[in-house]
């Protein structure tokens, strides 16, 4: 697009990602809408959501849009103390990771954070049990 070799793009990445800010500051963009509707209609793992007003240059209103969950994935063979040890440190870090990306504030520990489309590891299990999420 900042090339004028293509005139629209679907990006998957996180809100205020480099390369789209970089194009939007190059060139005038239009974040298109995708309607809530649309977006539960098609169902999991997508989910609505909003791109807030000014994340890119020129969008100053909010812009419903399509979101896509990230789960942290592992196979079964890694020892339980490793991933439990793992998940406490993520969820012990909040303030730290929101602090290095803005898309951490939205990581919260509660009922959705064992919401998850394979089978959850032991070691997360303990990690959530304790929590009280289980």
């Amino acid at each position: 697009m900042k090339n004028r070799q293509i005139d629209a793009t679907l990006q998957s990445a996180g809100l205020g990602v480099a390369s789209l800010r970089d194009l939007a500051n190059a060139v005038a963009i239009t974040v298109v809408e995708v309607p809530a509707d649309a977006v539960s209609s098609i169902g999991a793992p997508y989910a609505a959501g909003t791109i807030p007003a000014g994340t890119y240059q020129g969008q100053d209103a909010d812009v419903p849009t399509a979101t896509v969950i990230n789960y942290l994935v592992t196979h079964s063979d890694v020892p339980d103390d490793a991933v439990y040890a793992m998940t406490k440190a993520i969820f012990e870090s909040l303030p730290d990771l929101a602090a290095a990306h803005a898309a951490a504030k939205a990581i919260k520990l509660d009922a959705n954070a064992i919401v998850s489309p394979a089978p959850l590891h032991p070691g997360a299990e303990r990690y959530f049990k304790e929590q009280g999420l289980m």
